[in-house]
């Protein structure tokens, strides 16, 4: 046709035209492919096969941009990505997706939570402030998660009023953080002698100065149901026990010092009495003695004279 170009050496094959302006590289079958030019398996460039580029010198066909297929690809991904994470936290509420992430639940127990606590209205604060403690620590939050939410729906989930207030006198006389009074709650529920496991548990709280880190070792015996034993080791520094030897101690050694205190001052008001009684006594021997001198003085010159007078009177005679 007028105006087509074709490359040196090359023939249309029977019946093929090309576009005004438009010019047939090399490379079709049956045609020698142009110097430097590799050939290119197919027809590229028509219509109806997928996947070829344009021929040099024609447009691009709509819905094709320039970019590869695997940056096409990528965009797509982030695009359906970012579509799925909003469509997935519709209707979550705030407090729950904290939750989730924090403990890095999966979307099922977090849909399964979100939904179960819109019908927990009353007592939702609560219940969501044990669960961020029930679940602390938890290797298999998820899980755990689901458990709870069974004991929801079938009514024997407690939240914070598992904490009566014999386990939070409890827990505040033993100095133990409210996660593990509320874990050892949940436990002792399950347990036939509470009383007893609480007088015990108190023996060995007593003696540790790490009381919430205790109640969490034995929290598995006590699920499992196995007796808690009397304490065999001394007691920690800083623990209870320890406090109360060093007041005691303490108390004993005032007592002492205090005793030996007053005995030293009664020793000091003894010894001045004596001295001044035996400075009185000495005083009036003396003076006894002074009246014996003096009666035996006027019994002698009694005496003298009483003879003196019978000698002058033998005289007369």
């Amino acid at each position: 046709p007028p105006g087509m170009t074709l490359p040196p050496g090359m023939t249309l094959p029977p019946g093929m035209t090309l576009p005004p302006g438009m010019t047939l590289p090399g490379g079709l079958p049956g045609m020698p492919a142009r110097p430097g030019v590799p050939g290119l398996p197919g027809m590229p460039g028509f219509p109806g096969l997928p996947g070829m580029p344009g021929l040099p010198g024609m447009p691009p066909r709509p819905g094709m941009p320039g970019l590869d297929t695997e940056a096409l690809a990528q965009m797509r991904f982030q695009q359906v990505a970012q579509e799925y994470e909003a469509v997935k936290s519709v209707g979550i509420r705030p407090e729950i997706s904290e939750l989730a992430e924090y403990h890095g639940l999966d979307d099922r127990a977090t849909r399964a939570l979100d939904e179960e606590m819109k019908k927990r209205k009353d007592t939702f604060e609560s219940d969501l402030q044990a669960l961020w403690i029930g679940l602390e620590g938890s290797k298999n939050p998820s899980g755990m998660l689901m458990m709870k939410l069974k004991d929801m729906r079938m009514g024997t989930f407690r939240g914070m009023t598992a904490l009566g207030k014999r386990i939070q006198d409890f827990a505040k006389l033993n100095r133990i953080d409210t996660q593990a009074a509320v874990k050892l709650a949940e436990v002792l529920e399950g347990r036939d002698d509470v009383d007893g496991d609480l007088a015990r548990l108190s023996k060995h709280l007593e003696r540790s100065n790490k009381p919430s880190s205790l109640v969490m070792m034995m929290l598995r015996d006590l699920r499992e149901g196995k007796p808690v034993k009397e304490p065999e080791y001394a007691a920690a520094i800083g623990s209870r026990v320890h406090e109360k030897e060093i007041k005691t101690s303490a108390k004993d050694r005032d007592r002492s010092r205090s005793a030996r205190r007053n005995r030293g001052q009664d020793q000091s008001r003894g010894g001045r009495h004596d001295s001044d009684r035996g400075r009185r006594d000495r005083s009036r021997d003396r003076r006894r003695s002074r009246s014996r001198d003096r009666d035996r003085d006027r019994d002698r010159d009694r005496d003298r004279k009483e003879k003196d007078e019978k000698k002058d009177k033998e005289k007369k005679e």
